[in-house]
């Protein structure tokens, strides 16, 4: 089950544990007593974490992202694809990994299948490993991360001469970013 707090009140340090009320929204009542019931028939040991809620980017912000590598991709006779995944390999969130290089192929093609930002670059090889960058897709992506993409993307499209939305109004999409 996974909720949003409203606020958490009455904590009451014991000994050895600690007690507190986490309050939720009513619509998560269901989730609450099924997960209740479960717990009371069964002896496995349950886990909670509770951490900040990331934002999102909104989809008017991803929507302008696309129509931007669009008429990029126009300018400079490039498909639109090639031109948001330049802009993710140049300022997108990923994670560095090693394997065994006999699995970078197939590791590649699932990392892939999540979507077209979903990339991988081989940036070392030593014996029978290999070091990758996988990037993530924007899909995946926070505020501060959509917004370093869009600012990419923007300042390309100025360089071949694409017009962008005023100053003004791309904050106006980068504020309007919300939880999806």
């Amino acid at each position: 089950m996974k909720a949003q707090i409203k606020h958490i009140a009455d904590v009451a340090c014991m000994s050895s544990t600690i007690e507190f009320t986490v309050v939720l929204d009513s619509l998560y009542r269901q989730d609450v007593f099924e997960v209740m019931n479960a717990m009371q028939g069964d002896k496995k040991p349950y886990t909670i974490s509770i951490e900040p809620k990331k934002e999102r980017r909104s989809l008017r912000a991803y929507n302008y992202c696309w129509e931007l590598c669009h008429k990029i991709g126009e300018k400079i006779n490039a498909p639109k694809t090639v031109v948001y995944q330049k802009n993710i390999r140049e300022v997108g969130s990923f994670t560095t990994l090693e394997m065994l290089t006999s699995s970078v192929p197939q590791f590649s093609t699932r990392w892939g299948g999540n979507g077209l930002g979903w990339l991988t670059d081989t940036i070392d090889q030593h014996g029978e490993y290999t070091s990758l960058i996988a990037y993530y897709g924007s899909s995946t992506y926070t505020i501060a991360e959509m917004s370093r993409l869009i600012d990419s993307v923007v300042s390309e499209a100025k360089s071949v001469g694409v017009e962008t939305l005023p100053p003004w109004e791309l904050d106006i999409i980068k504020a309007a970013w919300k939880g999806s």
